[in-house]
């Protein structure tokens, strides 16, 4: 047995996953192979690493995104079942691990979480939004009562992101403003809340599971979008929603 072998082995053999004849053929390598005894070592001390680690619930991204494609299972085509196998096993391996960062978990890390989880409502949602209109002065009275300030509401149908509507979610146990908007056939959440700190800054892109994220400050308002748009696309509704923003003002 090579080297290559070996280490693609080395996992499952530790985990007591291969047949007795691969078990045999990884045993025969091991004693005329430094390099394989390393590799077993290693794949030893990481299954150790892993048992360490506090187990946490999954996160609400992965189980928004469990509980929309169990939704969809009694409909679900043949060629559908490999993503819901991948699927059912990230929740394995979350429950599993601990989702591998429970020991380091940050705030910025649990607020994506949470946004991520938000949008992926969204699409899950047969209501999307509670209150259906492109119109700002039916969205924007919406809100009061339901949350503590007034955010920001704009129909940026000019700019090739006309607004759908809005409804109200928890981001870090406050209650948030969240808008809905379109671009073709994709959706873009955006969450607005009060700045503590209202000096502006600039959009931050990022991607992450799939999605991409768009952060910034701007008019006293945090601003969070989500979207499976490209990020430059997502940049580009930033950037629109800033253009609003400045002319209300």
């Amino acid at each position: 047995m090579d080297c290559a072998t070996c280490e693609r082995l080395a996992g499952a053999y530790v985990d007591g996953e291969l047949s007795a004849g691969e078990v045999a053929a990884v045993e025969d390598a091991l004693p005329g192979c430094p390099r394989c005894v390393q590799l077993v070592e290693q794949a030893r001390h990481l299954r150790g690493l892993l048992r360490e680690l506090p187990v946490e619930t999954a996160p609400p991204l992965l189980r928004a995104r469990i509980a929309r494609e169990v939704r969809r299972l009694p409909s679900a085509s043949p060629w559908q079942w490999p993503r819901l196998a991948a699927l059912a096993a990230s929740l394995v391996l979350a429950i599993g691990t601990g989702w591998l960062t429970a020991s380091s978990f940050i705030a910025n890390d649990r607020e994506q979480q949470e946004l991520m989880a938000a949008y992926v409502r969204i699409g899950a949602s047969d209501h999307p939004v509670d209150v259906a209109s492109s119109d700002r002065h039916a969205v924007k009275p919406w809100f009061a009562g339901r949350i503590d300030y007034a955010p920001p509401v704009h129909d940026l149908t000019g700019e090739g992101f006309p607004l759908e509507g809005a409804r109200i979610d928890v981001v870090d146990g406050r209650k948030v403003a969240l808008l809905v908007y379109r671009h073709n056939q994709h959706r873009i959440a955006l969450v607005t809340w009060p700045a503590r700190d209202t000096s502006p800054v600039s959009v931050a892109s990022s991607q992450r599971d799939g999605f991409a994220m768009a952060s910034w400050r701007h008019a006293g308002f945090e601003l969070r979008a989500t979207s499976d748009l490209a990020p430059s696309e997502l940049a580009r509704f930033a950037l629109a929603i800033e253009r609003a923003m400045d002319a209300d003002r």
